[in-house]
Formats: C-alpha cells, structure tokens, sequence
C-alpha cells in the first residue's frame, strides 16, 4: 500500500522530479531547450499517456465527411511543414504540430497500384475513393480496364462509384474544393471513369475514340455523381471554354468541340429549376451571398490556382483567386445549409505536389501549411460528434530531411557540411530538376561538383534544392503515407492498411455505398476504449510504478 501511494504521488506531481544542474549554454544551443530538462518530458509524457488512457471511442453515425487530400503529402512532408510552422511563429519548430497531427487516430497507407510499385495520382484516388485499386493514371476503373485505351465496349463493367456517388445516393450534399484544375486527378477520381486521367478536355482524347469515351470535364456537366455536385471550387476554366485565341497556353488543353460546358451547367440547372451562381475571382466568392444558390461553379484561374506564397505576395494575384483556408470555410458554411441529412465534402492541397515536382520546397511547406489551415477551419465549424474528419495523402515525394543542423536550424536553411568541404541544405531531393539548378558548370574537381549552398539564396520560393537524379519533374516516392482522423468511428485508422481501406472506413461511418445497412445493426453503448480497460490499465501502471518504488528503497 505504501508503494501504491509513493505511486500514485509520483504519478500527480511529475514522476519525483529534481532540480537538474543548468547546463551551459553555447551559441549554437537555443536558450528555449534549458528548461527542456527531466521533469519537462516526464511531465509531456504523462499528460500525453492520460490522454491516451482516457481517450473515448466515437461510436457514433458520421453525419457529415470532410475528406482532405494532400497531394504529395508524404510523412517528410508533414515533418518540415509542421517545423516550418512553429518557425513562422517564432518557435524553434520541431516541438509545433499541425492542425490534424493532434487527432487522436492515425495509421498508414500502401499506395502502391495494381499495376505500379510507385503511385500516381489517378490510381491511387481511386483507391481511397472508391475502395478499389486500379491502375496507374486510370481514374473510377477497376483492374480490367487497360490504361490509356478507350474500351467503349466493356460498358460499364468496369466503373467504381466514390464515396460522393454514395454520400448523394444517401441524400447528402456533396461537394469539392481544389487548388489545381477541378478536373484535375484527384477531385476527377469523384466523378470520373476515364482509361486516361490526362483527358480532360476533348482535345486530349485520341480523335477515333472522341465520340465514345467522353472527356472529364464533359463528365463533371453531363453525367453522374458530377452534375448532382452542389458546391465546386477551384481552377481549371480552360477545360470548359471553348477553343480561343485569347492567349491561353494550350496546356491543359483547348476545347476542340466548340462547347461552353460553364453555359451548359448552367442550361442544365435552369432546366431542372435550379438556382446557380457561377463565380471567377475571389471577391465573388467571399462577398457574394451564397445561400439562395442550390448549386454553385467557381473557377477561379485559367489553370490551377496560383501557390499561397505567390497568392500572398501579391495583391494582383491574391485578389483573382481564393486561398484553400477560404474557399473550405466557404463550402463548410454552403453544405451545412443545403441537406437534413449533411454532407461530404472533399478539400484537396494539390499544389503540394506540384511544388515538390520542381523541387521548390518552400512553396511545398506553405501550401502544406494553408492545409493545415484549412483542416483548423473544419474542425472549428463542424461538431465532433457527427462529422468525421479525414487528412492523408495519395502519395509521397522523394523529399528528404538530412544531416545534423541544430535545434530550431531554419528548416529551408542550410543544415552543414558535407565530406566535400562544401555546405548543403537540410532539404534535399532524390530526384528532379534541382539536380541541374546546383551543378556547378565551372569546376573541374570531380568530387566538387555542385554549388555551395551558403552562397546561394536557399530561402528564396524560387530556390530548388538538390536533387541527385536529374529529371523534368521529381518522382513519387513509393513509401507508405500517414492517415489523420477524428470523429465518429476514425478509430477505425490504427494500423497498416491498404489505401483502398479509407473509402470503406467512410462509408461504414456514414452508413452509405455499400454499407448503407450498417445504421440499420444497433451499436453497443459507446465506451472509453472500455471504461474498464482503462481502469486496468490504469492500475496496471500504478501497480508498476509501486514495484519500482519499493525496489529503488531498498
């Protein structure tokens, strides 16, 4: 009994700390790490281990899903994102977390596709969409539909619906919210069937094939779940317009069918009675009431949305397009008011990858950190109870984080010294155009063939760090990435699993596809992770805590 007292009383006042000599300080060593001493982290340590004994399962029926999709988010993504963070507020930034890092469930996903080691972002979207894996840059197909193959003659067969088909067969309000074009892999995967995620215009369809396999964007206007979508926002209005001579790039491509597919989703609401708004810059979207509309088109660049930096810094550019922060709050607010029965709603970081593409990790960071942003945003209008709230990845990038800078070493910074003599950046890649950016063209010592980073400008947007295999676009990274989750059944995340499994977690939480019945089984009585368990556990812990006491006094 004794020892179970000692226990408990080291337990309640910090596990019997003791004034630690001060250590001495050196320049290198920020004076914020001298009160990080024993009793600092057995003190975290034990308010996090409380937390997790008395962490509640949400049992409840998922009213409402908010699904965010960072594209290229992979786990060292989110590492230098979340330092990045705390450094913009002047912490040193290892000890910050993002927004969804404090959920209470996590796990992780194998990307891979049925046919590719690495993933792209077609297949893999519609693997957490759909709950079905297909092959590399097939969009809502299953296995047997060849990629970049247009097979008019398997019909259907093939097709997967997504989780938005399912949230508006069970009377949701759906919609979607992107920084790349709408018609882009990730937001096609929710309404798409196409053997080619690069056909989003008729342009880009093989001319034998166009009157057969119809392209994205024509899918998004005409078709199911797409005209059925009641908010989308993002970039991409080149895809819907026809062809032009206005001065738009041809990429990603012009219409060659003559058709303005922005009038005719507005032809097809007025014929289905329908109130609309279609919006172009950022002060339609923010002052601009939305409420009387049933359906509301905002496309807000020619291409994708301009990265947050570049969006920031400029006013000229900040005032044409809106910031994910503010284009997901203004979805939340519209959803929230347009079904009884709630909504599912899908918010995509999709600059992310495209920053890393070119090695441009700042920009990569900041438009990581406008996610994180915006997931704050959700959870601050949304009620834990009956939304659940999911934040992962398609993919990751070969994006590292090496050496051994120092504590709070701004994460852009350079991080040492290499065996070479010459200075490298904490942030580095395995392959991209960064490659050619640090060569440096004028030595002739072979084991001195990049720049020094001390004399570049590594804090620059512009910058692209090191990469050590030189290509146009840096690749996928192949490894598994972490799934972040709150809300009703979100414990179902806790291990590795297949991506595919995340579609099927949705849909069983909000009893829709093709577990529509499961709100038809009652549930047990929501309990602590058991009330008894963690009891047990509890007292497992102080029974041990007891042993050592008693064997330290003697």
């Amino acid at each position: 009994m004794k020892g179970m007292i000692l226990a408990i009383f080291f337990l309640l006042s910090g596990f019997g700390n003791v004034a630690a000599s001060e250590p001495s300080t050196t320049e290198s060593e920020p004076p914020q790490i001298l009160n990080e001493d024993q009793g600092f982290w057995y003190a975290q340590g034990k308010e996090d281990l409380l937390r997790a004994l008395n962490r509640q399962l949400n049992l409840n029926t998922a009213k409402n899903v908010i699904f965010f999709l960072g594209d290229g988010m992979g786990v060292s993504t989110v590492t230098a994102a979340r330092i990045h963070a705390g450094q913009k507020l002047g912490e040193l930034g290892e000890e910050n977390y993002l927004s969804f890092e404090k959920f209470p469930n996590l796990g992780l996903l194998k990307t891979y596709n049925v046919d590719r080691q690495v993933a792209d972002s077609a297949g893999s979207a519609t693997s957490y969409l759909t709950g079905v894996k297909g092959r590399y840059g097939t969009l809502g197909l299953d296995v047997s539909a060849p990629f970049n193959v247009c097979r008019s003659d398997l019909g259907t067969k093939p097709n997967v619906d997504s989780v938005l088909k399912w949230a508006q067969d069970a009377g949701k309000a759906t919609g979607f919210v992107t920084t790349t074009r709408v018609t882009h892999a990730t937001p096609a995967g929710l309404y798409a069937h196409t053997a080619n995620r690069d056909w989003e215009c008729d342009s880009q369809v093989p001319l034998a094939n166009r009157h057969e396999c119809k392209d994205i964007a024509r899918q998004l206007i005409e078709d199911e779940p797409g005209r059925n979508i009641k908010i989308i926002l993002g970039g991409g209005r080149q895809v819907f317009e026809a062809a032009n001579d206005n001065g738009t790039t041809n990429w990603p491509c012009k219409r060659g069918d003559n058709m303005n597919l922005i009038e005719a989703w507005k032809v097809d609401k007025k014929n289905r009675d329908k109130s609309y708004l279609f919006l172009e810059n950022r002060d339609g979207l923010l002052n601009t009431n939305l409420d009387d509309a049933d359906f509301i088109l905002g496309l807000f660049s020619i291409n994708h949305i301009p990265y947050e930096l570049d969006r920031v810094e400029d006013p000229k550019v900040g005032a044409l397009a809106p910031g994910i922060e503010e284009m997901t709050e203004k979805a939340i607010r519209f959803l929230q008011k347009k079904s009884t029965n709630g909504f599912f709603l899908l918010v995509e970081g999709g600059r992310i990858d495209h920053a890393h593409h070119k090695n441009n990790a700042l920009l990569a960071l900041e438009e990581t950190v406008a996610m994180h942003k915006a997931v704050a945003i959700a959870q601050r209008l949304t009620d834990n109870k009956d939304t659940l709230i999911v934040v992962t990845a398609d993919h990751s990038h070969t994006f590292n984080i090496n050496g051994y800078p120092v504590r709070g070493n701004k994460i852009t910074g350079v991080g040492g010294v290499g065996d070479n003599g010459y200075n490298y950046t904490t942030l580095s890649y395995s392959s991209g155009p960064g490659f050619w950016k640090n060569v440096n063209n004028g030595t002739t010592d072979p084991h001195k063939p990049w720049l020094d980073a001390s004399t570049l400008d590594v804090h620059n947007k512009t910058y692209r760090q090191l990469s050590q295999i030189p290509a146009y676009d840096a690749y996928h990274g192949g490894e598994d990435v972490a799934v972040y989750a709150t809300g009703p059944m979100s414990h179902l995340f806790h291990g590795v699993h297949e991506q595919s499994y995340v579609a099927h977690v949705v849909g069983h939480a909000a009893c829709m596809g093709p577990y529509a019945s499961v709100c038809d089984v009652p549930k047990p009585e929501p309990q602590s992770a058991g009330v008894s368990t963690i009891s047990s556990h509890f007292t497992i812990l102080l029974m041990a805590f007891a042993v050592s006491t008693t064997m330290c006094g003697q």
